[in-house]
């Protein structure tokens, strides 16, 4: 982190994040999370030697943290809900909806709740971006026509849907 951005940690030093999964149903009082603590610190450790001497300083969030700052990570889930086989591939958000196109012009899903989910690798901007970029490009206008809007016509009650449209420049 410090190396794209020097402010993160003092000069000569550098910061590291981190965050793994944990066991359900725990009661995260300070005494569990010390404990979680102790044990990634200690899976840390094992791989590099000296690490506990080198903290000067950490910001832990527990599940119960992650949850009270945004009840959206229920149980502090940062994937943006289930990894079940009924919301991976083309099942994300709908099924055969696994895309980021959307009935809307120019309004493309990017989120976690978009193929392939949530995480920590920013392949749902990713998704979004490139078919963002193939609907504004030269076959813009014969991907817009493409089955994907009709799908989700039909799953939103059969009536078309208004596209919100932008002035031509």
């Amino acid at each position: 982190m410090t190396t794209a951005d020097p402010t993160r940690s003092p000069a000569g030093t550098e910061s590291a994040w981190a965050y793994t999964h944990v066991p359900h149903g725990l009661e995260w009082d300070a005494g569990t999370v010390a404990t979680q603590v102790d044990l990634v610190e200690d899976a840390l450790a094992r791989v590099a030697p000296g690490f506990r001497d080198a903290v000067v300083g950490r910001y832990v969030q527990s599940p119960a943290d992650l949850q009270a700052a945004d009840a959206n990570l229920q149980g502090g889930v940062v994937n943006g809900g289930t990894s079940a086989i009924h919301q991976e591939l083309f099942f994300r958000p709908t099924p055969a909806f696994g895309r980021p196109e959307t009935p809307f012009d120019n309004l493309y899903l990017a989120s976690a709740s978009a193929h392939p989910g949530g995480g920590a690798h920013g392949a749902c901007g990713w998704n979004a971006a490139r078919a963002a970029l193939a609907a504004s490009g030269p076959t813009g206008a014969v991907r817009r026509a493409l089955p994907p809007r009709r799908r989700w016509d039909r799953l939103l009650g059969g009536a078309p849907r208004p596209a919100a449209r932008r002035p031509a420049p």
